[in-house]
């Protein structure tokens, strides 16, 4: 059977929630690859025949997702919890998971195609025939990234998948597993992950019934769940009610379509327009005197005429000049479009005949590329809530760590759009004029919880008393008004 067929018939999935998306989800896939066949693969008819070509391409899906990741995520981001001890306990983890690296990759995932999904795992763990966990000492917690084709979504509503299906493929000696866990919330209201381990042969899957190493049904003893789900805060214009997001670029084919015929024509315009030699056929015989041959034969730019022709039997060419500096404007033109469809705004693509660079300057608070990014951030700020969350329970309740995830707070990097210094600097004059508190101010440029907030103005108070508390007189002050 496949995974699909044992999916509807145990867990009740619904097939045709991704069978309907199928053809985007390829389609988006192969631009984000950067060969679309039916695009990139085509033949032009030269009077006598047709000559297969293929066109360059600048692979604009992929450096789309990449320029959407890097504004979104970066080193300069923070997550911050409610405690000393549990964030020094999660910055452990952090350097564990490398999960500064797993969100980045998957906002680009999820940007350029629709969706990609983070699953938790625990490994490293005993149980008994009670199905009571023996030992966690020496327990680990583990990420996987997993790509849309291999996500199946059993239960959502409009905010989020609630239950959900994730597969995956490993090799073992030569041979091929599939491993599919199943993540439903269980009538005691705590979600179980049920674990399949299928053997693919020739893309049929038999199940292997015993497998000593993976518990069948994981009671994660808790209703959090162990998967974040994430795609861009983009409707889904294609299909209605669908559990899946649309990458960036989905309502930006034709635009892509556009900037490789624009690529390609001026590639194809530096390649056809080279300089060429013609020489007799006479020419290309051994020096008699050398025993050398006069031209290289390997050596492209000359072209041998026929026996006995000479240059006024060539086809002339209309111009010999080259029509670059036309077809970098019109490539240009053709990335500001698209650039502006996929919401960086004006000018953010520019090709300077040589290399793509993308604008680097400060922007505006009111440009379509802050509006843009403060929309994404609020569906991914979302998804990395989930992420923490799920990562410091299971690292809690199955392995050494105590974090406290009571206050999680997420600070994304405005340095590309704001001045950080700037803004530092207006808070100060703020907390003088009584317009921002301490506390306020601390939360809104170091990222930091209101608990942690109060806590360290506390400690540089204590570190700097100011006058009165040193003759201990404010109180007496205070009498005395």
């Amino acid at each position: 059977m496949k995974l699909e067929d044992f999916l509807q018939l145990n867990y009740g999935y619904n097939p045709n929630v991704k069978n309907d998306l199928r053809t985007y989800i390829e389609q988006w896939k192969s631009w984000y690859q950067g060969n679309v066949k039916s695009f990139h693969n085509y033949f032009i008819y030269n009077g006598k025949k047709k000559v297969y070509q293929h066109r360059f391409t600048m692979n604009m899906a992929k450096e789309i997702s990449e320029d959407w990741s890097d504004i979104l995520w970066s080193e300069k981001c923070k997550i911050s919890l409610k405690d000393d001890k549990s964030q020094n306990d999660f910055e452990e983890l952090i350097n564990k998971l490398d999960l500064y690296t797993v969100i980045n990759q998957s906002i680009e995932k999820s940007g350029a195609l629709g969706t990609e999904a983070v699953v938790i795992s625990v490994y490293d763990i005993m149980q008994n025939e009670d199905a009571m966990y023996l030992d966690v000492s020496e327990a680990k917690t583990r990420t996987d990234l997993v790509d849309i084709d291999w996500i199946y979504p059993l239960s959502w509503n409009n905010k989020e998948i609630t239950e959900c299906a994730f597969g995956s493929v490993e090799y073992i000696k030569g041979n091929k597993y599939v491993i599919l866990s199943v993540h439903k919330l269980a009538d005691d209201g705590n979600y179980h992950i049920y674990n399949h381990l299928f053997k693919d042969t020739n893309g049929l899957l038999s199940e292997i019934k015993e497998d000593g190493n993976t518990i069948k049904d994981f009671d994660t003893k808790s209703n959090v769940k162990w998967f974040s789900i994430f795609k861009p805060l983009l409707t889904n214009n294609l299909f209605n009610n669908s559990p899946f997001g649309i990458p960036h670029y989905a309502n930006a084919i034709d635009n892509m379509k556009s900037v490789d015929i624009a690529f390609d024509a001026l590639k194809t315009e530096v390649k056809d327009g080279k300089r060429r030699i013609f020489a007799r056929a006479e020419m290309f015989n051994y020096d008699d005197g050398q025993q050398r041959m006069v031209f290289d034969p390997e050596d492209t730019s000359i072209y041998q005429l026929p026996k006995g022709a000479t240059k006024d039997d060539l086809i002339q060419s209309e111009s010999d000049d080259l029509r670059t500096d036309k077809q970098i404007s019109t490539l240009n033109t053709a990335l500001n479009i698209l650039g502006n469809k996929v919401g960086f705004g004006e000018n953010h693509y520019h090709f300077d005949g040589v290399n793509l660079s993308t604008a680097t300057a400060v922007v505006s608070s009111n440009s379509k590329l802050f509006r843009r990014k403060k929309k994404l951030e609020i569906g991914y700020e979302s998804s990395i809530y989930d992420l923490v969350k799920a990562i410091c329970y299971a690292s809690s309740e199955f392995g050494k760590y105590n974090i406290n995830t009571d206050e999680i707070s997420i600070q994304f990097d405005d340095s590309i759009i704001e001045d950080k210094e700037s803004e530092a600097n207006r808070g100060m004059r703020e907390v003088s004029a009584g317009l921002l508190s301490k506390v306020e101010y601390r939360m809104k440029i170091f990222g930091e919880t209101e608990e942690v907030a109060k806590q360290k103005i506390e400690e540089i108070e204590k570190e700097n008393p100011d006058v009165d508390d040193l003759l201990g007189t404010k109180s007496e002050k205070g009498g005395d008004e």
